[in-house]
């Protein structure tokens, strides 16, 4: 695939998934399908064969962040790295971490939910006896559902804090790597040989 072509994949994402600012985001099955397409054109034009395919077809189906997203294609395209990228603006990280509570708070309630109802069908479907143990599950569960809800505004907060580090990390310029310097250990072994060379001769 030419630059061209990769800049105009890119732009079909709804997120850039080179931008780091983005890495953590959640994917969705419009951004999967355009790795699906630029997949079945390198193997249209013979890039990878069809083992590969399939394989890289198997980690698109299980990518949930635009960071999984990008291996897949990282080789096939010639500007899969870009030289850099600027800040993501601070609306785009609130949105990003409002959308990792609402995920969050997605899991907690079928957590709740699901235990919830298998265990009270159970107890029904046994007799329904004056022991009513479900609720060692649903007391729990639930208090954790209380939490999450109760705890919105800290966590999305807190989420954004994790993605401004990370974005600044991630674009900050390389450290210059140090000059070696002279090996002090090998000066050492120098003037101790030097030394065993100036002691005068035992009789």
């Amino acid at each position: 695939m030419t630059s061209d072509s990769g800049g105009s994949l890119w732009r079909r994402f709804e997120h850039d998934p080179r931008d780091p600012a983005y890495s953590g985001m959640r994917a969705s099955d419009r951004d999967r399908a355009v790795v699906h397409d630029a997949l079945a054109d390198a193997y249209a034009e013979g890039r990878i064969d069809r083992d590969e395919l399939d394989e890289r077809a198997g980690h698109v189906d299980a990518a949930k962040t635009y960071g999984e997203l990008l291996p897949p294609i990282e080789d096939l395209m010639a500007d899969a790295v870009p030289a850099r990228f600027v800040a993501a603006p601070p609306e785009d990280l609130r949105r990003q971490a409002e959308q990792y509570y609402r995920d969050k708070l997605r899991e907690t309630f079928f957590g709740f939910l699901i235990p919830n109802l298998i265990c009270w069908a159970i107890w029904f479907m046994t007799g329904h006896d004056y022991f009513v143990w479900p609720v060692f599950v649903t007391i729990p569960t639930l208090l954790h559902v209380l939490q999450v809800g109760g705890s919105k505004r800290r966590t999305i907060e807190g989420r954004i804090e994790k993605l401004e580090r990370k974005q600044a990390k991630a674009l900050e310029p390389p450290a210059p790597k140090n000059p070696k310097t002279p090996k002090k250990a090998d000066g050492a072994a120098g003037e101790a040989i030097l030394s065993e060379q100036e002691k005068p001769e035992q009789a």
